[in-house]
């Protein structure tokens, strides 16, 4: 069963009368895209990096004796950057897969 534009619009509309065919809900100014979400991820990992670097920096200069800090710190970014390698192995196994589909 192929189902055509029109019938679609109109299914739409049944279900939320206020949404217009073609027309977006949400505004461009307040729409988050995928690519914001992982700059944002990115963005993160590495604060939570320099950070991290920053701690144990501090405790070989002698200026902070917070040596459980830094490690959590240290720990917390190392965490931070593995999930980050994972979630772009998922990515790049996604992208295979779509590749390797057949039309």
């Amino acid at each position: 069963m192929k189902i055509n534009e029109l019938y679609l619009s109109d299914l739409i509309q049944d279900i939320n009368p206020d949404l217009k065919a073609g027309q977006q809900q949400e505004n461009d100014a307040t729409r988050v895209t995928f690519a914001d979400t992982i700059k944002e991820f990115l963005n993160t990992v590495n604060n939570k990096q320099i950070e991290a670097d920053q701690k144990i920096s501090d405790v070989i200069k002698g200026e902070s004796e917070d040596l459980a800090g830094a490690m959590m710190a240290l720990r917390e970014s190392n965490l931070s950057f593995q999930l980050m390698l994972e979630i772009r192995n998922k990515l790049i196994e996604a992208v295979q897969e779509v590749n390797r589909t057949q039309v």
